[in-house]
């Protein structure tokens, strides 16, 4: 306690405010803490208030984040939006698992041509089917095993996030979406592709869209800053794994397609579910 008086009194700390009730004094310490900052409280006036103080140097940003929590407990309950998280879908990524497993084992030249993505097939010959079995296609042992663990975990996350089969249904329609959109940007060149990568992509795309709205909506922060931790933290995701270390043979433009429709694709997600309001 001496050394608490001895910084204030020096202006070594700053006080961040001053409230009635212990209760409400932790809240908003939590509110500091869950910055990462520290800070401390002491009692005053006899018992009859709790003053908190913190590191000046982030005394601006700390009361922003008191105003955004104020605003968020004023706020009506029917407005408060509950984010629910779904079962993992595991049995759904077993299956995938068992399926790109099967198709390898069973791969050869002819059916790698046959059901490849290619643009002057898709375009040309009007073959729809190939930007969709293209996502159980893979050139080697290594491309398959990258997808099932890399994959594997964004797709259990967007299992969790928006539901299992809306998950998987919204993961494979992104891969598919994304390989229509590259191959389309190649047309009218001979272009061709194979891989689960656009799906893993698109798994990652779905968890950014849904979670960039969340952030911004939520919180109700209503503005840019509450979208921007999960596009960056999507965009350096999408930078370590899919950018393929300098290999020509990584479809780099199939794996920013694939993101892009993801993203689009959680962000229609989120937008058209209702949400659970929380109880009052």
């Amino acid at each position: 306690m001496i050394e608490l008086e001895t910084a204030v009194e020096e202006g070594g700390l700053a006080l961040m405010g001053e409230f009635r009730s212990i209760q409400e004094a932790n809240e908003y310490a939590l509110v500091i803490l869950a910055m990462n900052l520290d800070c401390w409280l002491r009692m005053e006036a006899g018992g009859q208030r709790y003053a908190l103080y913190a590191d000046p140097a982030f005394a601006l940003a700390i009361r922003e984040e008191f105003s955004l929590y104020a605003k968020e407990q004023s706020m009506p309950p029917d407005q408060k939006v509950e984010v629910p998280i779904y079962q993992s879908g595991m049995e759904l990524f077993v299956l995938w698992a068992i399926a790109l497993v099967f198709v390898f084992m069973n791969q050869t030249e002819a059916v790698t041509d046959a059901y490849c993505n290619s643009s002057l097939a898709l375009f040309d010959a009007g073959e729809w089917w190939r930007p969709f079995t293209a996502l159980f296609l893979h050139g080697d042992f290594q491309h398959l095993i990258g997808n099932l663990l890399i994959g594997g975990i964004f797709c259990v996350l967007v299992a969790h996030s928006v539901g299992p089969l809306l998950g998987w249904i919204a993961i494979l329609a992104s891969g598919s979406l994304g390989n229509i959109a590259t191959a389309w940007f190649y047309y009218p060149e001979e272009f061709s592709s194979l891989g689960a990568s656009t799906a893993t992509f698109g798994a990652l795309g779905i968890l950014v869209g849904n979670s960039a709205f969340l952030a911004w909506h939520v919180r109700s922060l209503r503005k840019l800053s509450g979208a921007v931790i999960p596009i960056i933290a999507g965009a350096v995701l999408l930078g370590w794994f899919g950018a393929g270390g300098g290999n020509p043979q990584v479809d780099v433009l199939a794996h920013l397609m694939g993101f892009a429709m993801g993203a689009l694709l959680g962000l229609a997600i989120v937008i058209l579910r209702p949400r659970q309001a929380v109880p009052a």
